[in-house]
C-alpha cells in the first residue's frame, strides 16, 4: 500500500454501501459509524457549553442528523453537510418528522460551502483523521471562510491509542450475501498498514463480487497529540482553547482514544 493512495470506489458514493452506513448510524448499540446516545449527548452539551445564547451551527459530516437535530432542538439554527445521499435523504426526512428545522446540504466539504455564516462548526467522528494532510488544509480553510470573525471550530480526533487497536498485514474472507459491502456474495480482501512517520493507518479493502465488477476501498486514519493540533490549527488561523480527552468513555469499533478540540477563529 502507498501512502495516501486511493481505490477505484468511494463508499459514499456506492449506492449500496451508502444504505449499510446509514443502517449503522442509526443503530443505538453500536459505534461503528455514530457514537451510542449517550455519548452524544455528552458531546452536544460539550459543544454548546459556556455559549451565550444560541446561534448558527454548521455540522460538517452529519450524517442522518444525530447532532443537528440536538442542537435544533436547544434553539439554534442548524445546518448539516454531507456526502452520503441516503444519510442526507433521511435527515431532511427526520427532521421534519420531529418538527425541526434543519438545512441540509448534499455535497462535500471539501468543497466551498455556501450556507451563510457561522458561530460554530463541528465535525464528530474522527472524519478530520480521515483526510489527507492536504485534505486537512482544505477543510480547514473552508471551516475558516465559513466561521463569523472569533467563531469556533469544535472537532475530534484519534490519539495514538488507535495504534493498539489495529494489527499491521493481510487477509481475506467469503462474504455471504446481503452483507457490508456487497449484495451479492463476495470475496473482500484486506490490508492494513501503519505509517509510523506521517501517524496514520491505511486500510485497503479489495471486493470481489460473485457478479459485477470488483471495487477497491483505500481508508485513512490519522492521529494525533495535542502539540501537533495546535501547530496546525494555528497555521490554519485558529487557536486551540480546550481540549477533551473523556468524552468518549468507551468504543466498541475503532478506538477509545479520542480527543476533543475547541479552537477559535484568529
Amino acid at each position: 500500500m502507498e501512502l495516501y493512495e486511493t481505490g477505484n470506489a468511494n463508499i459514499w458514493s456506492n449506492s449500496y454501501v451508502r444504505e449499510q452506513l446509514l443502517k449503522a448510524h442509526l443503530n443505538p448499540d453500536s459505534d461503528a459509524a455514530s457514537r451510542k446516545p449517550k455519548t452524544i449527548r455528552a458531546t452536544v452539551d460539550w459543544v454548546l457549553e459556556n455559549q451565550s445564547g444560541t446561534g448558527s451551527i454548521i455540522d460538517l459530516g452529519c450524517g442522518p442528523g444525530l447532532y443537528t437535530q440536538a442542537f435544533a432542538a436547544r434553539g439554534w439554527s442548524a445546518v448539516g453537510v454531507d456526502i452520503n445521499e441516503s444519510a442526507i435523504n433521511h435527515a431532511i426526512e427526520s427532521g421534519k418528522s420531529k418538527g425541526l428545522t434543519v438545512q441540509y446540504l448534499h455535497q462535500s466539504y471539501l468543497d466551498k460551502i455556501d450556507a451563510g455564516d457561522f458561530d460554530v462548526a463541528t465535525c464528530i467522528y474522527c472524519d478530520f483523521g480521515a483526510l489527507t494532510s492536504e485534505q486537512q488544509k482544505t477543510f480547514l480553510l473552508n471551516v475558516y471562510q465559513l466561521l463569523t470573525p472569533s467563531g469556533v471550530l469544535v472537532f475530534d480526533v484519534f490519539g495514538a491509542g488507535i495504534s493498539q487497536t489495529k494489527t499491521e498485514g493481510r487477509s481475506w474472507e467469503r462474504a455471504d450475501a446481503n452483507g457490508f459491502w456487497s449484495k451479492s456474495p463476495c470475496y473482500v480482501l484486506s490490508e492494513c498498514q501503519h505509517f509510523e512517520k506521517e501517524q496514520v493507518w491505511g486500510q485497503k479493502y479489495i471486493v470481489i463480487p460473485d457478479s459485477g465488477e470488483s471495487f477497491t476501498y483505500v481508508l485513512w486514519d490519522h492521529y494525533f497529540t495535542v502539540e501537533k493540533l495546535k501547530s496546525l490549527l494555528l497555521e490554519a488561523g485558529f487557536s486551540v482553547i480546550e481540549t477533551k480527552s473523556d468524552l468518549v468513555q468507551e468504543s466498541d469499533f475503532t478506538s477509545g482514544d479520542v480527543l476533543f478540540v475547541r479552537a477559535r477563529k484568529i
